[in-house]
C-alpha cells in the first residue's frame, strides 16, 4: 500500500530583471545539457531555466515521466482562452490523462499542437544550436515554447 516511486519536485524559477548582468539580444547561452541558444527574445527566459531543470530531472535523478507545469508564454491565452489551461506531451496516453484530470477536477485543460518536425525550423540559429524564441509568431506559439 501506498506510494513506492521517487517523486521529485525540481524549481526552475527566473526573474525577469534589468542589470549588468542581464541577458541581452544576441548573447549564446550555453545549457546544462551542452546545446547553446542564441538569446532573441529577452522576455522568454523562463523556458531557458525549465529546459536545464528538465534535462537535471532526466540526467541527474533518472526520472522516467517528467510532468513540467509552467506559464511559459501569453500566447497560450490566445488559443486556448483564460478560462482553459493548455497542455502538450510526447505521449498520447499522458495527454488524455491530463485532459481527463482537467475535466474532473474543474481546471480544464486543453491539448496543443505537439509536432516538432514543423516546429523545430522556428527556433533555427546560424551561431548556435537553436533560438531561445520562435521566428514566426504566427505559427502555433504555445506548442512551439512547450517544445523549447
Amino acid at each position: 500500500a501506498g506510494f513506492k516511486d521517487n517523486l521529485y519536485g525540481v524549481m526552475c524559477i527566473a526573474e525577469n530583471s534589468v542589470g549588468p548582468n542581464a541577458t541581452r539580444p544576441d548573447d549564446i547561452h550555453t545549457m546544462y545539457s551542452g546545446k547553446t541558444v542564441e538569446i532573441n527574445n529577452t522576455d522568454a527566459e523562463g523556458r531557458l531555466v525549465l529546459a536545464d531543470g528538465v534535462y537535471y530531472a532526466w540526467k541527474d535523478l533518472g526520472a522516467e515521466i517528467i510532468l513540467d507545469i509552467a506559464t511559459l508564454t501569453g500566447a497560450q491565452g490566445i488559443s486556448t482562452g483564460k478560462y482553459h489551461a493548455a497542455h502538450m506531451s510526447n505521449s498520447e496516453e499522458w495527454e488524455h490523462k491530463v485532459f481527463e484530470a482537467g475535466k474532473s477536477s474543474g481546471d480544464l485543460s486543453f491539448p496543443v499542437v505537439y509536432c516538432p518536425e514543423m516546429q523545430f525550423p522556428e527556433f533555427k540559429s546560424v551561431v548556435a544550436d537553436m533560438k531561445n524564441s520562435v521566428a514566426s509568431r504566427s505559427n502555433a506559439q504555445p506548442s512551439c515554447a512547450g517544445l523549447f
